[in-house]
């Protein structure tokens, strides 16, 4: 839908496709994710992917609100993520069934999803297998 940026024919340049790696980065390790019902990341959902050989990701997203910023690190068989929420949004952390012990800012959590308010959270989980 856009003019050929060189006469010969040869690929445009000039649309966003490019962009598109940019945005794995903080979708898939630093898993922060957009939910379809709450428009502008008003809530959203931190739910990292972590590949095998990866010890620690930090990634933001800016957003209407305010940057997202979603920091974890696995340590032997503890894994913690910070989360910086911006004001006035808040976030769904998926914590996945598997875990030995699971901690919300200090203190116990259940698994399955915890909603955060604005603010910087922990979340820390030791994991059942210790991959």
């Amino acid at each position: 839908t856009t003019t050929w940026e060189h006469w010969n024919g040869e690929r445009s340049r000039i649309h966003n496709c490019f962009n598109g790696i940019g945005s794995w980065f903080y979708q898939a390790p630093g898993g922060i994710r957009p939910l379809e019902e709450f428009p502008a990341y008003r809530r959203f959902r931190i739910d990292p992917q972590v590949p095998k050989g990866l010890a620690w990701v930090k990634a933001a997203k800016d957003t209407p609100y305010g940057p997202i910023r979603v920091s974890w690190e696995k340590s032997g068989d503890t894994m913690t993520v910070h989360a910086g929420i911006p004001v006035g949004t808040e976030a769904e952390v998926t914590v996945h069934p598997g875990f030995k012990g699971i901690m919300l800012n200090g203190r116990p959590a259940e698994s399955g999803t915890l909603i955060l308010p604005s603010g910087n959270h922990q979340v820390e989980w030791i994991l059942e297998t210790g991959e």
